[in-house]
């Protein structure tokens, strides 16, 4: 699954498997910080499909759509 899934709701714990898509969203997503393996908290999503914010360690991300749907993720 993908970080769009719709069964990912607030509060949710993934695992990133790994990074696809286009090179450019991958070294962006790269240089966000975002790894294979790292975990993620979903915290919600802005409305009108906006971003998608989630949390890893300390720090707190806004991802569009396009760069959500690159992370494949299992939920833990």
């Amino acid at each position: 699954m993908t970080l769009l899934d719709s069964s990912l709701k607030p509060g949710h714990t993934v695992e990133i498997q790994s990074l696809g898509g286009e090179n450019i969203l991958r070294e962006r997503l790269h240089e966000m910080g975002l790894r294979s393996g790292m975990l993620l908290t979903i915290l919600g999503r802005a409305p009108f499909g906006g971003p998608l914010l989630v949390r890893f360690k300390t720090s707190f991300l806004a991802l569009r759509n396009e760069e959500a749907q690159c992370a494949t993720v299992i939920l833990k």
